[in-house]
């Protein structure tokens, strides 16, 4: 299993991120369907849903451009509903591919929503902004660090301290205890004098945090996730084994100790097949189902639905460089989706 110490450290570097505020990524689109061989210098993706009511058909549109410097990062992305020419959102990305700045649409033109400023030696920020129309800050997280690791994050509102996150790490910077602090000025409820009698009073969001362990049995990584909160535990335990020829990843999810979902999800260089359980609170299998995916077909199987199996045909054409341009999805002899995309070139 010569490719266990490598797939350690990238989840390691996955769990991480997810564990710590990303604030920046929920006002990005996830990169989809970038993939590509040789030196290429944009993709323009059209993407078209097909929806068909009782009566009418309706169409989903969106056309997102990508593009590259002639390393292969990206340096660009453009967000628009129906032309290029007229986007909603742009995103830039610096020399290590980390988003820069956010720009978006407000009225006729396109103004600074978000930047980040980053240091030489980590992923993470050392501060990200929020602007209102390019000229106000109203948000603000700054991040802390000691020994390169993130210790410290805080967010700011109007320049006032809202809440702030820390975080643990073991000897092998891995990291084992993040809380989350609500400060007085924090989120809450306020309550009012109907209620209290007297005055109205704050009610402080709870405080709470998230414990991270690591263990290892035989060929297999177990990453333990469990959050305290002032009425929940939530314990996430993910199972991971990979081999040269199959990859193994098992995800069990509790809810004050309840077995809430169970995953199970086999991969091939060719294939995914997922099994996902949802139990009740007997302890019974409430539903289920499972998804099976292939470079041209996607296989839906559930436990409640009539017509418990689906099948999806993906139809694909390819340019001469042997990159992708056009995906069609056929389900019963109807097209569902359909993905076009434009590539240009540097060395074509």
């Amino acid at each position: 299993m010569k490719r266990l110490p490598l797939l350690f450290v990238l989840l390691m570097t996955q769990l991480f991120i997810f564990a710590q505020n990303n604030a920046i990524s929920q006002f990005t689109h996830s990169l989809r369907d970038i993939d590509h061989n040789g030196c290429v210098k944009s993709i323009t993706n059209h993407n078209f849903t097909f929806i068909k009511n009782k009566e009418t058909k309706d169409t989903i549109k969106s056309v997102n451009k990508t593009l590259f410097n002639k390393k292969g990062i990206i340096t660009k992305q453009l967000n628009c509903n129906n032309s290029v020419n007229d986007p909603w959102q742009i995103i830039e990305y610096d020399n290590q591919g980390r988003v820069l700045t956010i720009s978006r649409k407000d009225k006729n033109s396109i103004s600074l929503f978000a930047r980040q400023f980053f240091n030489n030696f980590s992923e993470h920020p050392d501060s990200l902004n929020f602007y209102n129309s390019e000229k106000r800050k109203t948000n603000q997280y700054i991040n802390h660090f000691v020994k390169k690791l993130l210790v410290k994050q805080e967010y700011f509102t109007q320049d006032t301290l809202r809440h702030y996150n820390t975080y643990q790490y073991d000897k092998k910077n891995r990291i084992t205890k993040e809380s989350f602090i609500n400060t007085e000025n924090g989120w809450g409820i306020t309550l009012g004098k109907s209620i209290t009698g007297d005055k109205e009073e704050k009610s402080l969001s709870p405080d709470n945090y998230t414990i991270y362990e690591y263990t290892k049995i035989l060929d297999t990584l177990v990453f333990t996730k469990t959050k305290f909160t002032q009425f929940l535990e939530l314990k996430n335990i993910r199972k991971e084994l990979k081999s040269y020829n199959y990859d193994i990843e098992i995800t069990e999810e509790y809810k004050n100790n309840h077995l809430d979902k169970y995953t199970y999800t086999y991969s091939t260089k060719d294939s995914i097949s997922s099994s996902k359980y949802f139990f009740t609170s007997k302890k019974e299998i409430g539903t289920f189902y499972n998804l099976i995916t292939t470079p041209n077909k996607i296989v839906y199987i559930s436990d409640n639905d009539k017509n418990s199996e689906h099948t999806t045909t993906i139809l694909i054409e390819f340019d001469k460089f042997n990159n992708w341009i056009k995906k069609t999805y056929v389900s019963k002899n109807v097209i569902t989706q359909l993905f076009r995309r434009e590539i240009e070139y540097y060395c074509h």
